[in-house]
């Protein structure tokens, strides 16, 4: 498996698009997510406008087909993203194709984006995770605590 690592640059394709609602926890019993809701200003705001002070992203290709994305954004008190923590802590996202999952991708995509985020100078980053869904223990083994739980969903900080 030949894995590379490219900085994401461009968030208006449609291979973005579809890994960004991917992205997105479907609980038991509750429906998807419309495709379409990725275009809201709740949503767009995590893509939307990329490369603002801050952003900070890779695409992931095996053999030269994209098969996954990380990507993070920093936002202001006043308009908190879901994991906001601070004004100085990226929130970020990570989606990886499903014919894809399970074999360690993800764990390398993390480690590469963690590296850079320690290079950049960070000393936390944070996400939002549905409390069932089973990439909170994923994200507990990868080094992230839970700071916030509000019933449905977990707020995780990892420092760097």
């Amino acid at each position: 498996m030949n894995l590379t690592f490219h900085p994401l640059e461009n968030t208006t394709t449609s291979f973005f698009h579809e890994l960004f609602h991917s992205s997105f926890y479907k609980p038991p019993g509750e429906p998807a997510l419309p495709f379409e809701a990725i275009r809201n200003p709740e949503f767009r705001r995590y893509y939307e406008y990329w490369g603002k002070e801050g952003d900070l992203g890779f695409i992931v290709q095996k053999d030269g087909e994209e098969i996954g994305a990380i990507w993070s954004r920093r936002f202001a008190k006043e308009e908190p993203g879901y994991g906001f923590v601070a004004d100085d802590v990226s929130e970020f996202g990570i989606a990886i194709k499903k014919s894809e999952r399970s074999g360690g991708i993800g764990k390398k995509l993390m480690s590469h984006f963690l590296d850079a985020l320690r290079e950049r100078g960070d000393k936390q980053v944070s996400l939002s995770v549905h409390g069932d869904n089973n990439a909170a223990q994923w994200y507990q083994r990868m080094g992230f605590r839970t700071v916030a739980f509000d019933g449905k969903t977990m707020t995780m900080v990892m420092d760097l």
